[in-house]
């Protein structure tokens, strides 16, 4: 089996994955919780690709893991009553709070679900009702937005280590990884305090491997490169004063719910789970918190006024020496030149040559994307790359400081700015074995695993899993141990600055009345002198 083969799972795979599932609600009635599976989950197996999709892309399409995997989701979700989660069964005074809440869309277009870290103290809330309200959202999201990507932000601005759960955090990380495979597009870090790196790691390893290629730890610097700034909140450097205020959901019978996501209405299916065009405006109901400023920075239109563009829709991957090079031709096709620049959602993945420059009319220039050694292949075809054009005079074209400059003061959202969106690929002829040697040597430390190999599922079995497990294990003993000594010198540093503080003033006082007593007798001398004298 190719790489290319399992990233996009065939309609053959799906049907297959489908019949598993179905074959087994025959063999294990039995065992099926009382009163069957719920509608709402039957449905999303049965009248709709997407879900099965996930479950097939997490676990690399082996068929054994896949339906494991989906078996055990439904069970969850039906003895967890995940369907029944409303706002009348769940502490809306923990919503209120507004520790949690979706808001806007990252330049992928896809929801940002917000944790604001500093709003939660240890120990302050009853975790069971905390985790319904983190189901409560995630729900919610997921339903709103047609099952598409989440983006996660946990900002940890002016947070510290009495603000960071490990429970709470282990329960996320391990809902998301067992009950809602590939559903997430970044998991954002904003403001990481230094007290809290430690912790970070712990969390960090807790991650499966494709879910830490999605991580991104940023600052007010960066942050941009994910969320632009009509989407970006006020304290984050962005435009949005929005102040989180509950709007209650607006819930759609089961049956008129979108389950046709990549649905295979005439027996065939697009390549991978979101590659069919979505306008994100209308997946959200008006009165949806997500609906507000949600803006898209990555239009799907692909055929431009200015650029003609080849392939049209996707940079396709291949080896090129000991890397892995894609290309994509650009011709300007407008009667004036054109200023070009090329925008990725992975920067830190990918070298860009040339990333930008000028055409004249009927020119042609090859961009060549290579992938950087040390970061996962397996989730090459999630990254997407964005190609700006806009007509400038010749006199400008040969002034790159002013172009420059020009592309500095230009929105991308600008009605002068051309944009044509691509995707990443791998050719269906790829060699997986030539991958893996090809990046054997990167240094990673990641092996097969870091590439999609065959012990890299999350469900996976065998001596490796085990060894990996039992690693992981000892590590996170390891850092829970260093957390745990570093708090510990933090409170001991915290009352030594009291006993510090309070020995000063102590000084301090004895000082001045040392001082007091002394003027007070030389006072007293200095009388006794004078009335000697006299």
């Amino acid at each position: 089996m190719t790489l290319a083969e399992f990233l996009n799972p065939s309609p053959e795979q799906v049907d297959e994955l489908r019949q598993l599932f179905k074959e087994k609600l025959v063999k294990d009635a039995a065992k099926i919780p009382a009163g069957g599976f719920h509608e709402h989950d039957m449905k999303w197996v049965f009248e709709g690709d997407g879900w099965l999709i996930k479950f097939l892309e997490n676990n690399d399409i082996i068929m054994k893991d896949s339906l494991k995997q989906l078996w055990e989701t439904m069970e969850w979700r039906k003895t967890s009553g995940i369907n029944e989660i409303r706002e009348d069964n769940i502490r809306m005074e923990y919503v209120n709070d507004g520790l949690m809440f979706p808001r806007g869309r990252d330049l992928d277009g896809k929801t940002v679900f917000i944790f604001k870290s500093k709003l939660y103290v240890r120990g302050s809330r009853n975790l069971d009702d905390l985790k319904k309200c983190f189901l409560y959202w995630i729900e919610r999201i997921i339903r709103e937005a047609n099952d598409d990507l989440v983006t996660i932000v946990f900002d940890l601005t002016d947070a510290g280590l009495s603000n960071v759960d490990m429970d709470y955090t282990k329960y996320i990380i391990n809902t998301l990884k067992n009950y809602y495979p590939c559903s997430l597009n970044y998991i954002l870090i904003f403001d990481l305090p230094w007290i809290l790196n430690a912790t970070f790691q712990i969390i960090k390893k807790l991650l499966p491997a494709k879910a830490v290629d999605r991580l991104r730890n940023i600052n007010s610097k960066n942050i941009r490169e994910y969320i632009d700034e009509d989407n970006m909140q006020k304290c984050w450097g962005g435009k949005d004063e929005y102040v989180f205020s509950f709007v209650p959901e607006s819930r759609k019978p089961i049956g008129s719910m979108e389950l046709q996501l990549n649905h295979n209405n005439n027996n065939g299916m697009t390549n991978g789970f979101m590659s069919k065009k979505v306008h994100f405006a209308n997946l959200s109901p008006p009165e949806s918190p997500m609906n507000e400023s949600a803006t898209n920075s990555f239009p799907e239109h692909n055929d431009g006024e200015m650029l003609r563009i080849k392939p049209q829709n996707n940079i396709i991957f291949a080896k090129s020496g000991n890397e892995l090079v894609g290309s994509v031709e650009i011709t300007n096709v407008d009667s004036r030149a054109v200023s070009y620049k090329v925008k990725t959602t992975a920067p830190e993945k990918f070298r860009v040559r040339p990333s930008t420059g000028v055409l004249l009319p009927s020119a042609s220039v090859t961009i060549n994307v290579a992938l950087q050694h040390g970061h996962q292949v397996s989730a090459i075809n999630r990254e997407k790359f964005l190609v700006m054009c806009m007509g400038i005079s010749n006199e400008l074209s040969n002034n790159p400081p002013e172009l420059a400059e020009l592309w500095k003061n230009t929105s991308a959202k600008s009605a002068s700015v051309e944009q044509h969106r691509l995707k990443c690929a791998l050719p269906v002829n790829y060699d997986e074995s030539g991958l893996e040697a090809m990046f054997a040597s990167t240094g990673t430390g990641h092996g097969t695993e870091q590439y999609g190999g065959p012990t890299s599922s999350v469900y996976g079995s065998g001596g490796v899993r085990g060894d990996n497990q039992m690693h992981l294990q000892q590590t996170i003993s390891h850092l829970s141990e260093a957390t745990h000594r570093l708090e510990g010198q933090v409170r001991f540093n915290q009352k030594l600055q009291w006993i510090i503080l309070f020995m000063f003033l102590l000084l301090s006082v004895a000082i001045a009345y040392i001082l007091k007593v002394e003027v007070k007798a030389n006072a007293a001398a200095a009388h006794c002198d004078s009335m000697e004298h006299h």
